[in-house]
C-alpha cells in the first residue's frame, strides 16, 4: 500500500529536477511512496536524465506544454497514494525528518484537506506567497498596505509576508509549489482548475477545498528550499509570464467578489507604487542592485495595474 504519491511537473529543468529527486530519495526514509513526473514537452534532456538515473520513477510524457494545473491533474489521476505531495522541481527537501513529520501531521489532523510548509530561499529568507487568505477587499488592503506584515496576527492578507509565524495556522490556500493533499477529498472538491494555465490556480483550489469544510493549514516549522520560478525564469522577463500571476489573481478576486474591480485595482496600484518608491530610494542610497531590480519589477506591476484599472475580468 502506497502512503505518499509525489507528483512533479517538469518543463526544461533537467539539472534542478535531478537534484530535487536525489534529495527526495535521500530523505524519504521508510515511507511507502511513488514518484510521478509529468513532463510538459521539455526540449532539454529531462526525460533522458530520468530514464538513465531514476528508472523506478513513473514518467507521463505530454506532447505539449499543458500548463501547471492540467499536468498536475494528470499525475493525480495516476496516483495511488492516500496522500499526494505536489512538488515543484525547484523545491529541495534537505531535512531528513520533514516528510515523516508532514505525514504525521496529516494523519493526526484528519479534518485537514491540504497543508503546506514554509518556503524559503537558499539563504533562509521567507518566500512571500507560500500561503495566504481568500482574495477579498480587506485581504488585498491588508497585504498591499503592509498591515498584514506589521500586524500579522491581527490582519489577514492575500499572502503571508511575516517571519513571525512559528506554529501551525489555519489559512485559505497553500502554494502549489509544495502542498500535501488528502486524495480522498478530491472526489468531492474536484481537481485543479485547468482553465488556469499557471499561477494562482493554487489560490482558487485551496479556497475551494476550504469551502467544502476541510481545513487548510500552513506549517511554518517545516521548511523547504524553493528557488522560485525556475521554468519561468528561462523566459525573457518581458514576456507575458512576468504579469500573468497578476492577471490571474485579479480574475480570481473578481470571481470571489461581486463589487467593481476598481476597488481592488486602486489598492494594488497604491501598494505597488509604495513598494516602487521604497525599493528605488533604497537602491539610490545604497547602490543595491537587488533593490533596483525589485523597483523595476514593482514599476512593471504598477503599469500593468494602471493599464487594467477598472476593466472587467477575463476568466
Amino acid at each position: 500500500m502506497i502512503r505518499l504519491s509525489i507528483i512533479i511537473v517538469n518543463w526544461n529543468t533537467e539539472k534542478i529536477l535531478k537534484k530535487c529527486l536525489s534529495l527526495i530519495l535521500k530523505n524519504i526514509g521508510d515511507i511507502s511512496y511513488e514518484i510521478i513526473v509529468v513532463d510538459n514537452a521539455s526540449s532539454d534532456r529531462s526525460v533522458v536524465m530520468l530514464e538513465e538515473n531514476f528508472p523506478d520513477i513513473k514518467i507521463i510524457r505530454n506532447r505539449e506544454n499543458t500548463g501547471f494545473a492540467r499536468a498536475n491533474n494528470a499525475g493525480i489521476k495516476e496516483a495511488k497514494g492516500d496522500l499526494l505531495l505536489l512538488l515543484n522541481p525547484d523545491c529541495f527537501i534537505e531535512d531528513g525528518t520533514l516528510l515523516e513529520k508532514w505525514l504525521e501531521f496529516m494523519s493526526s489532523h484528519t479534518d485537514t484537506g491540504i497543508s503546506g510548509c514554509k518556503l524559503v530561499f537558499p539563504d533562509g529568507r521567507h518566500q512571500v506567497g507560500d500561503a495566504g487568505y481568500k482574495p477579498s477587499f480587506f485581504a488585498a488592503l491588508n497585504y498591499y498596505l503592509f498591515l498584514s506584515k506589521i500586524f500579522p496576527f491581527v490582519f489577514k492578507g492575500l499572502f503571508l509576508n511575516s517571519e513571525r509565524y512559528a506554529r501551525k495556522i489555519e489559512v485559505d490556500w497553500i502554494c502549489g509549489a509544495a502542498c500535501m493533499v488528502r486524495k480522498a477529498i478530491l472526489n468531492k472538491t474536484g481537481l485543479l482548475d485547468e482553465k488556469i494555465f499557471m499561477f494562482s490556480e493554487d489560490i482558487e483550489w485551496g479556497c475551494r477545498i476550504k469551502s467544502f469544510g476541510f481545513k487548510v493549514y500552513y506549517l511554518p516549522f517545516l521548511k523547504i528550499i524553493h528557488l522560485q520560478g525556475s521554468s519561468v525564469n528561462m523566459q525573457d522577463s518581458n514576456t507575458q509570464f512576468s504579469t500573468l500571476w497578476l492577471r490571474n489573481l485579479r480574475n480570481i478576486y473578481a470571481f470571489f467578489n461581486k463589487h467593481p474591480l476598481i476597488f481592488y485595482d486602486i489598492t494594488a496600484a497604491a501598494g505597488f507604487f509604495i513598494r516602487f518608491i521604497i525599493y528605488y530610494s533604497t537602491s539610490l542610497f545604497t547602490g543595491n542592485k537587488t533593490k533596483k531590480n525589485k523597483a523595476a519589477r514593482m514599476g512593471k506591476y504598477l503599469i500593468f495595474t494602471l493599464r487594467n484599472m477598472g476593466k472587467p475580468a477575463n476568466m
